[in-house]
């Protein structure tokens, strides 16, 4: 179903016709109404969640209960349970007032939306903005879910895979992404999470503000973690171990999609590739640290593929060991 036409439908600027098809496509299976409830989220209630705790809701849920009473009237449709859908017309008339955010409130608490979910497969990337206003890039071969709960004020995120965080500063609602038993609490800020589900170990970059990271040892005494900083935790041990980088940044090139380098030398080359794939190298000789290259990779290539590529110019062979990599001439 074109999603144009489903927002139509769900701010009552559908014809009869389309409306009808609409509902028809939604009685098909579950997933389609579950497509179309967290649509009706999306458009709704991310953008007036904040207004909910100054609404006098039980004068604004009389006037929308009123509302769909005269909706009843008018309407004749026999399918009761999709009327959910076509109620959200009457939503969409009160989106400027007060009106709305107490008939969500109706509406929702009865626990009838599905949480926010967004999956990439290998080799796609993605970009989401969550319902609260955060903003998502996940990398491939990933997986979040944002749970709606109007029964707690924190901001629920699974994480499968990786991903980085712009998140919506809001100091009622602490932000919590959970990967493996690994909880990292925030506030408002900007962080990189990796939590694969072939690696035995959750890895997170802070960029900037404050998180707190707690696991099955720490409890509620978890680390706190400045700008700049990464935190490599053992998932099977739940040991940590604190990293610093000179440019922590590059561990989001996985974003573009792509690694260039330009006449970098070994050594900046190897940099960049422990923050991505969070391997140690070990230089058996140091002269080739300062050998350079010039090459472009894609970001889902894995760290032996790179290797493989540039230990063909002749320079070096490398041993690998687990996460440490060492590289001799030769």
């Amino acid at each position: 179903m074109d999603e144009t036409i489903l927002v139509n439908y769900l701010q009552g600027e559908c014809n009869d016709e389309e409306a009808a098809r609409v509902e028809a496509w939604c009685e098909e299976g579950p997933e389609n109404r579950k497509t179309l409830e967290q649509l009706y989220y999306t458009l709704f209630v991310g953008e007036r969640i904040a207004v909910m705790n100054t609404v006098d809701t039980e004068a604004s849920l009389d006037q929308f209960k009123s509302a769909i009473r005269e909706k009843e009237k008018k309407a004749k449709r026999k399918s009761i349970s999709i009327r959910w859908g076509r109620y959200a017309t009457v939503a969409a008339a009160f989106l400027t007032g007060l009106v709305f955010a107490g008939g969500i409130a109706w509406g929702l608490l009865s626990n009838k939306l599905s949480d926010y979910e967004v999956i990439t497969a290998a080799g796609q990337r993605a970009q989401t903005v969550l319902p609260d206003g955060s903003k998502v890039w996940l990398n491939a071969s990933s997986k979040i879910v944002y749970h709606n709960s109007f029964w707690s004020s924190d901001r629920q995120i699974d994480l499968s895979g990786e991903a980085y965080f712009e998140v919506s500063h809001d100091k009622h609602a602490p932000f919590i992404v959970n990967s493996k038993q690994i909880k990292t609490c925030v506030l408002g800020t900007k962080f990189n999470v990796r939590a694969r589900e072939e690696e035995n170990r959750v890895v997170t970059t802070l960029l900037q503000g404050l998180v707190r990271i707690d696991s099955p040892r720490t409890e509620e005494n978890g680390y706190l973690l400045k700008p700049g900083q990464t935190l490599n935790v053992n998932t099977d041990t739940y040991q940590a171990e604190l990293i610093e980088y000179n440019q922590p940044t590059d561990v989001l090139l996985w974003i573009k999609g792509k690694l260039e380098f330009k006449q970098q030398s070994l050594l900046e080359i190897t940099n960049i590739m422990e923050k991505l794939y969070d391997i140690k190298f070990i230089y058996k000789d140091e002269a080739l640290k300062s050998e350079r290259f010039t090459g472009e990779f894609s970001t889902d290539s894995t760290a032996d593929e790179i290797l493989n590529v540039l230990m063909h110019t002749n320079h070096f062979s490398y041993k690998k060991d687990g996460r440490i990599v060492r590289v001799m001439k030769k």
